[in-house]
């Protein structure tokens, strides 16, 4: 079993992670279960990605919320937005995805998500660590404990059917040619399926079901270029891909240009006609000017976007990083419905990107030994930065954002790794350079 003083290390902000099983077991999993089960009051929804380890940390977990006494609702093997999609069919209580998202396969962990389908806020993942560590478990008699039901087949056709419902919106039809790398992940249930179901042909990579580690859990240019020369040989019309819980996506189009994550938000807010967008604080410029909409920004985080985006009744939300919600399908982040939406425009993606604002932006990743160090860096960055009279501050509620002579700069701590961020952004090449390379140098000399 984990040792206990291990156990904290796996709790981020937002989720449960850690190395399976070093950092996290099935010991864990039913512990977790305790603390979930204990948490919620009648039902939980259960779901989990293609890990070699899912299926038995998802056995230890069910057994802990069971003990609880809460009911337990099966449905199976899928991505992230298929298990929350499922906790609002259902009515229950919460719903939870065993799945480490876009990190390397030796890993895994827990998602949660509330009854409308978004993520679990830091305050509520604090209590349930609080919980966890504290052993203080709701138990009951053997009469009483939870009911297990598995409605995995039954929800996988509920989720086509709503996916294909939602997307009449949008269309009746695909009419292209797609390029579909699952990662082997969650989606392979759900993307290449839904695009053939509407009409689409579709050349599937990476759609077996089966992890293989050899396949890159994390969906960048540099992991998925090779996929431009099956792009090339069929003559497909875009390539859309996924993370292995298919909470991210990503996309080329025909020409085998590489879409960003920033423009497949423009495109996507777009092709949906939102009036009003939620976007995290690192979104380029180029969303609000290519759209004209109104864009409400919050933290960085899908789990502050979503919640920002259901209370002011959003029409589309998201982030950069590839994470993007349509609520009228689902509120938490859907690979697969967005690949459906670009598919439905494949044959003008080439256009539509090219008539986007063009930025420069350089970027740097600054890594730590621990999430200490990195919050004493923060707290003198954001004193030089407030300190400098020509910064004209944007925000100051994740990090630091601020104006620097017509270039955007943005200065974060990550919630999940002792890691700093730091992006900016112009429409001026040479003025951009000069900006990040004295705010790089400041940043070290600090």
């Amino acid at each position: 079993m984990v040792k206990n003083e291990k156990e904290p290390v796996v709790f981020t902000r937002y989720d449960v992670r850690g190395e399976y099983p070093s950092e996290l077991d099935e010991e864990f999993a039913l512990k977790f279960g305790k603390a979930i089960g204990t948490f919620a009051k009648k039902t939980i929804v259960v779901g989990f990605d293609t890990r070699q380890c899912s299926r038995s940390l998802k056995s230890a977990l069910v057994a802990g919320i069971l003990s609880t006494g809460v009911d337990v609702i099966d449905v199976g093997l899928g991505p992230t937005d298929k298990i929350a999609l499922a906790g609002n069919h259902y009515g229950a209580d919460l719903s939870v995805m065993i799945t480490a998202s876009h990190h390397d396969w030796t890993r895994n962990g827990f998602k949660l998500m509330y009854q409308k389908g978004n993520g679990f806020s830091n305050e509520d993942m604090a209590k349930i660590k609080k919980r966890f560590m504290s052993s203080e478990f709701r138990s009951c008699m053997y009469k009483n404990i939870g009911l297990f039901t598995d409605k995995s087949l039954e929800f996988s056709n509920v989720y086509i059917s709503k996916a294909i419902e939602a997307f009449k919106k949008y269309s009746n039809k695909i009419d292209a040619t797609v390029v579909v790398d699952c990662c082997n992940g969650g989606a392979s249930l759900t993307t290449p399926i839904l695009l053939e179901k509407l009409g689409a042909k579709v050349i599937r990579v990476n759609c077996k079901e089966v992890p293989i580690c050899s396949v890159p859990s994390e969906p960048d240019m540099d992991n998925k270029r090779h996929l431009v020369q099956i792009l090339k040989k069929n003559k497909a019309d875009l390539i859309v891909g996924h993370d292995p819980d298919a909470d991210r996506i990503f996309a080329y189009d025909s020409l085998g240009n590489w879409i960003s994550g920033d423009e497949i938000f423009c495109i996507l807010a777009k092709i949906a006609g939102a009036e009003k967008i939620v976007a995290s604080l690192d979104t380029s410029k180029m969303l609000e000017n290519y759209t004209g909409s109104e864009v409400i920004f919050t933290r960085v985080g899908d789990i502050f976007v979503s919640k920002k985006a259901i209370e002011i009744g959003a029409d589309f939300c998201g982030e950069p990083n590839g994470h993007y919600a349509f609520p009228e399908f689902c509120w938490y982040n859907s690979g697969t419905f967005c690949a459906l939406v670009l598919a439905a425009k494949a044959k003008e993606l080439v256009s539509m990107r090219d008539s986007i604002p063009k930025y420069h932006i350089l970027h740097e990743k600054m890594k730590f030994e621990d999430m200490g160090s990195v919050q004493n860096k923060m707290v003198k960055i954001i004193e030089m930065v407030k300190s400098d009279e020509d910064n004209l501050i944007i925000s100051d509620e994740d990090g630091v954002k601020f104006d620097k002579s017509g270039v955007v700069c943005f200065v974060r701590p990550s919630g999940t790794s002792p890691v700093v961020r730091v992006v900016c952004e112009s429409k001026d090449e040479k003025k951009i350079k000069k900006v990040f390379d004295n705010l790089m140098y400041r940043i070290e000399m600090i």
